[in-house]
């Protein structure tokens, strides 16, 4: 038998066939790591020009004028028919056949009208001659121009001259007239994926994640990393940043683009994109809508629940600097931690909450740089690196800003070729591309991530309109920024400028460090039982510093480029920015115990004393402002938060640490002059976070934060209830007083649905400025007041400074008493005001003063008014008093109809859910508005910003409700104004839509700006 069988193998022999396996193996795995790679990137560059169903919708309006405010203004398409009867049966006088604009307006409209029995046309602010006895007219309007067509007359051809603007479809003829006209608004971002591109999303998904596992199964190893430093402090700090971010959640103000961005979330349902609902013609916010598509689970929350997705990234943020930045670059230290978190929530506090896309931004570059630095301490690094390139591709598909992820991947480009270099199973020409395809395709996510619900041709349009309207600032007005940052607004707020002024000192101390190579240590032994760092003969033992200042310098050199200049754009540094400030600390302790650098120790510890105290003071020159609500009742909202504006307070905290660590480390060595900067960034940091919640703990507003719809709850609203009339026999005594009328206002409702505007009450005196006089009025008789009514009277001027008002009250003959009326104190002063503390300067326009609980038994009362200033603003007025409801804001607007809350307050509205529909390229008519403060002076109904209820303020009148801010007298919440479009019916008009497959560079034209 034995000589049958086959000889046994030797050991070498099967050795050499496992490797000679093992080989093709790594071979067969780099081969397909390579064509999964190409095939990833192949499939995410096609998906922006993939097929997609476009949906084309048509307006067709014929029968009673109407408004129709589109957007854009004009449409790609335009179709308007005048039979040749509705021609001929005008009436002789001038009559408006049809008009797109409203009347007088000077927007490049369409407007024909008949004048003596002729047609006159005019086509964006051009007359175009009709030929003599044009019966019937077809105007066509479209990618080539207009053509207007008479009869059988030749065309009139006018290639230059675009479709006509539309806000309102108008004519004075009978609706049986046959006037009609059909539009197509442009649809660039009216789409919807194919199954093709659908397809294509999933597999680029799909082989990123094979690319990943490749890179981290078969990708090049390194030797077993060091053993890791942990700190007992790390949970404590880790629940002390969780409590502190979930308080912010409850009491932190709101940024001032929540409203804006809660509604281009909110409008989704309705135009199938994420468009900016306000402005820029409700053009997609294409291709940087990650976040605003994550937050479509949540869209239809109250702010609590809308702010939430902020506070989590924001704590995922800290736990990736915290672990993957700050303890790696700062072992030995158990300082680092703690230091790291107080620098974390003073950079995040003032930026991180909200609905903006910023914390996205930070979260993801921290994640791109906590990636890079691990895959330099890890086993298999190739899987580290992937992770990067997919947090860096996914950070910049949120905003503009996120481009500072490639920044950061630049900066560490050294490490990158080192390992992507490193020897493997299979030669270099081979690994290499392999290695390189599976991270282009991991890096391609963000592609997937911008191009799966938009197209070419709609970020390319998308681009066009942003660029058109603004702001579109250059690298050069980079300056603007730290305007709006010095500014003595919530956008140059103490706290956010704290934040960035003391990453920019940490930036100048760690570039200084770099320079003099202070930061290496080759070779170096950590003692973790040291508080300062042992001999360091080399260095400092942080040589991961210039890459993480690349990071940062790279967040700032982005926003150079970036076309908008807001402030809120710095929340991008609240990941590697406090990471950064905590590693310098550490470095400068590090730097005052090396021997061979004190001279550079005093020199930073000089410099950057005297730079982080005049960084801290000038932050806290700022007034601690935050967009309405949030001020109110806030402690330095319009003043310096001082005493901590005072330069010499942080010297001298610097002084002292320095005075007190030389003291404490005089023998053995270590950080004295370098304990200052460490000292006043490391308080100053601390003050801050104090600050804040100090501030809005103290100053918690239940008003608005504490209701469950915000303001609607918070709000109450006096419409008119009755007048009140003089007692017969009893007038006025004028001297320097006139008769003068109230404004107008909405008359309490009726079963009509038209709004009708009329005055309070007849009775109403003025004084003559600069003149002088006195009034008393008649006395008025004043009825028992029901319950959830109040006695209000309308007063123009400021009474006090020269002037003042007074009502008196009796019963029959018997005075009861005089009350003196007077503004309340203002909630917050102009930070510039030079008269501190007095009254706000005297103000002109109408307003209501309540009379609440008359004395007991009065049946009449009176007004006494004196004007004894002789100033051009001197003026005062008042009314006779009324009766007047007292209705919560929410009941009102429940039985208003579709209700446009301006951007700023919008937050503010969570249950608000009617408001006008904007979609398919055209947008619905308010019947109500609310407004801010300062009014209707919004880019909402500005048509120089592509506002898109630019019609409105055109179309419609707008009445004042009277209203106040529950148990604030002193603050001004906003306007609610009803709007009266007179003989114009709402949105009276058809529209059909129908879906149409076109590829994803095709699509409608650019919008013709110069029509």
């Amino acid at each position: 038998m034995d000589r049958w069988s086959s000889p046994a193998p030797s050991a070498s022999t099967t050795d050499a066939g496992r490797s000679r396996n093992r080989r093709w193996a790594a071979w067969c795995w780099h081969l397909l790591a390579l064509c999964a790679g190409l095939a990833g990137i192949g499939c995410a560059v096609a998906l922006p020009f993939a097929p997609v169903w476009a949906e084309r919708t048509e307006v067709h309006w014929s029968g009673e004028s109407t408004t129709a405010l589109f957007a854009p203004y004009r449409p790609a398409e335009f179709t308007a028919s005048v039979p040749c009867p509705a021609l001929r049966g005008a009436p002789d006088r001038p009559t408006t056949v049809l008009s797109t604009v409203p009347e007088g307006s000077t927007r490049d409209g369409l407007v024909l009208t008949t004048r003596d029995g002729e047609p006159h046309l005019v086509l964006g602010q051009r007359e175009v001659p009709l030929p003599a006895g044009t019966c019937g007219l077809r105007i066509e309007s479209g990618a080539d121009g207009t053509a207007v067509r008479t009869g059988g007359a030749p065309p009139i051809l006018l290639p230059e001259v675009p479709a006509p603007e539309i806000f309102a479809f108008r004519t004075d003829l009978d609706p049986a007239a046959g006037v009609s006209v059909t539009a197509r608004p442009y649809s660039w971002f009216d789409t919807a994926p194919t199954r093709g591109k659908s397809d294509l999303a999933v597999t680029a998904v799909v082989l990123a994640a094979a690319s990943l596992l490749l890179l981290a199964a078969h990708g090049p190893r390194a030797p077993a990393a060091a053993p890791r430093w942990r700190s007992g402090l790390r949970l404590p700090v880790d629940l002390a940043v969780a409590g502190v971010l979930a308080l912010w959640l409850l009491i932190g103000p709101n940024t001032e683009d929540d409203g804006f961005a809660m509604m281009t979330v909110r409008n989704y349902e309705v135009d199938g994109y994420i468009g900016n609902y306000y402005r820029w013609f409700n053009a997609a916010e294409a291709p940087f809508t990650l976040v605003q598509h994550l937050m479509r689970a949540v869209a239809e929350e109250g702010p609590a629940v809308l702010r939430a997705p902020s506070v989590v990234a924001g704590l995922l943020t800290w736990l990736l600097l915290s672990r993957g930045i700050v303890a790696p670059l700062c072992r030995g230290n158990r300082a680092a931690v703690p230091l790291a978190a107080v620098f974390f929530l003073a950079c995040w506090l003032p930026f991180g909450l909200g609905i903006r896309p910023e914390p996205a931004v930070a979260l993801g570059l921290t994640a791109t740089v906590a990636a890079l630095f691990k895959a330099d301490r890890s086993a298999v690094p190739a899987g580290w690196l992937g992770l990067a390139a997919a947090s860096a591709g996914l950070t910049v598909a949120v905003t503009p800003t996120g481009i500072a992820a490639l920044v950061a991947v630049a900066a560490f480009a050294p490490r990158v070729v080192r390992l992507l270099a490193r020897p493997g199973a299979v030669p270099l020409p081979l690994a290499v591309p392999a290695r390189l395809a599976a991270l282009g395709c991991l890096g391609c996510l963000g592609l997937v991530a911008m191009f799966a619900d938009s197209t070419w041709t709609g970020v390319r349009r998308a681009t066009h309109l942003h660029e058109a309207f603004g702001p579109s600032l250059g690298w050069y007005q980079e300056l603007n920024r730290y305007a709006s940052l010095l500014s003595t607004g919530p956008w140059g707020s103490a706290s956010k400028r704290l934040a960035v002024f003391l990453v920019l000192v940490a930036v100048l101390l760690a570039a200084a460090c770099a320079l003099r190579r202070l930061h290496c240590a080759p070779e170096m032994h950590w003692a973790p039982e040291m508080h300062w760092a042992p001999e360091m003969p080399g260095g400092t033992g942080i040589p991961g510093l210039p890459p993480l200042l690349g990071s940062v310098v790279g967040v700032f050199a982005v926003l150079v480029v970036v076309p908008s200049k807001w402030t809120h754009h710095f929340g991008a540094l609240a990941g590697v920015g406090p990471a950064l400030l905590a590693v310098v600390v550490v470095l400068l302790a590090r730097v005052g115990a090396l021997e061979r650098a004190r001279r550079e120790a005093r020199l930073l510890g000089m410099v950057g004393g005297l730079a982080a105290a005049g960084a801290a003071a000038l932050a806290f020159r700022g007034p601690n402002a935050w967009p309405f609500p949030g001020e109110l009742g806030l402690p330095w909202a319009d003043t310096p938060v001082r005493p901590l504006d005072s330069p010499p307070l942080w010297l001298a905290i610097g002084a002292l640490a320095g005075l007190g660590t030389w003291a404490a480390v005089r023998r053995r060595g270590g950080p004295g002059w370098t304990a200052m900067p460490g000292a006043v960034l490391g308080s100053a940091a601390l003050a801050g976070v104090l600050v804040l919640l100090g501030s809005f703990l103290t100053a918690r507003d239940d008003r608005v934060s504490a209701a469950d719809c915000g303001l609607a709850d918070a709000v109450e609203v006096l419409p008119l209830g009755a007048a009140l009339h003089p007692v017969p026999g009893s007038a006025a005594e004028a001297d320097g007083f006139t008769p003068t009328d109230v404004p107008l206002e909405p008359a309490p409702p009726t079963a009509s649905a038209a709004v009708e505007a009329v005055r309070a009450t007849p009775h109403a005196w003025a004084s003559t400025a600069p003149g002088t006089g006195s009034l008393s009025t008649p006395w008025f008789a004043l009825p028992p007041v029901p319950d959830g009514q109040v006695v209000a009277l309308r007063v123009a001027g400021r009474p006090g400074d020269g002037t003042a008002l007074r009502v008196e009250f009796a019963a029959g003959d018997r005075t009861l008493g005089t009350r003196e009326l007077r503004d309340p104190p203002p909630a917050a002063l102009p930070y510039d005001d030079p008269r501190r503390g007095r009254p706000a300067p005297a103000r002109a326009e109408w307003r209501v003063f309540t009379l609440d609980a008359p004395p007991p038994g009065a049946d009449r009362l009176r007004l006494r008014a004196e004007d004894r200033s002789t100033a051009a603003d001197g003026r005062l007025a008042v009314s006779g008093p009324v009766l007047r409801e007292v209705v919560p804001l929410h009941r009102v607007l429940a039985g208003s109809g579709p209700t446009l809350v301006d951007w700023p307050l919008s937050f503010h509205f969570p249950c608000h859910r009617a408001y006008p529909r904007v979609g398919g390229g055209t947008a619905a008519s308010p019947r109500a508005l609310i407004t801010p403060a300062a009014g209707e002076d919004s880019m909402a109904y500005d048509p120089t910003m592509g506002g898109v209820f630019a019609g409105v303020p055109a179309l419609a009148e707008r009445y004042e409700v009277p209203s106040r801010l529950r148990g604030a007298p002193g603050a001004v919440w906003g306007h609610l104004l009803l709007a009266s479009y007179g003989d114009l019916a709402r949105d009276a008009y058809a529209t059909r839509v129908h879906r149409e497959r076109i590829g994803g560079a095709a699509g409608d034209p650019p919008y013709p700006f110069g029509g």
